[in-house]
């Protein structure tokens, strides 16, 4: 069986926010497993998803070497918003509105996020953007937050769904917005393998 690791990791939410809800092993189960098992592993995946230059990774890897106390805190603080995340999205796969805990958190995020948000408008009228303060060991945290907050408030939400195999949650892009696996390549390969060989079996 392959050695499951941030290399190995499939990137099937089709949305940066899913995509990190997606870093450990099935929410639901009673001993998931975690694939940011530390600091450096956060940052190597927010370089496999372009989320962060190789060179501000290097950044933060060098300040959590010299800090790993407090790079241990920071973790398990982007840690526990991922599970506000997955809260806060499940509940949009059932069609449900989050609850007001989820929802306190998730704007608690939001605030924090935005607060280090600066807009620049250049020639053009072309707007961009840029985050504050790039050494702070919680930085890669505000991208995220914010994928979830454009997520939120665009016309895909109804697309967001749970992976009728693995559990994971990704946004259906097909037309009729009919996918029921995060990876038919994985997920749903695996899920009709399982029904030839049922139905096989019943025929033998």
């Amino acid at each position: 069986m392959e050695e499951r690791s941030i290399d190995t990791l499939s990137l099937d939410g089709g949305w940066l926010c899913l995509n990190f809800i997606n870093t450990v092993d099935d929410h639901t189960a009673e001993q998931p497993f975690e694939y940011l098992s530390t600091y450096n592993d956060l940052l190597d995946w927010s370089v496999k998803v372009e989320m962060l230059p190789l060179s501000e990774a290097r950044q933060l890897k060098a300040i959590a070497k010299n800090d790993p106390k407090k790079a241990g805190q920071v973790l398990s603080t982007i840690i526990e918003a991922r599970k506000e995340l997955y809260h806060l999205f499940w509940a949009i796969t059932k069609d449900e509105s989050p609850d007001d805990k989820t929802l306190a958190a998730f704007n608690e995020l939001l605030e924090n996020a935005m607060s280090q948000l600066k807009i620049r408008i250049e020639d053009e009228l072309e707007v961009s953007h840029e985050w504050k303060d790039k050494t702070d060991l919680i930085y890669p945290l505000h991208p995220i937050v914010k994928s979830a907050y454009n997520l939120l408030t665009s016309d895909k939400l109804d697309r967001v769904k749970e992976c009728g195999a693995c559990r994971w949650l990704f946004l259906d892009q097909s037309k009729n917005k009919s996918r029921k696996w995060c990876s038919m390549e994985n997920c749903g390969s695996n899920v009709k393998a399982k029904r030839y060989y049922h139905r096989n079996k019943k025929k033998n």
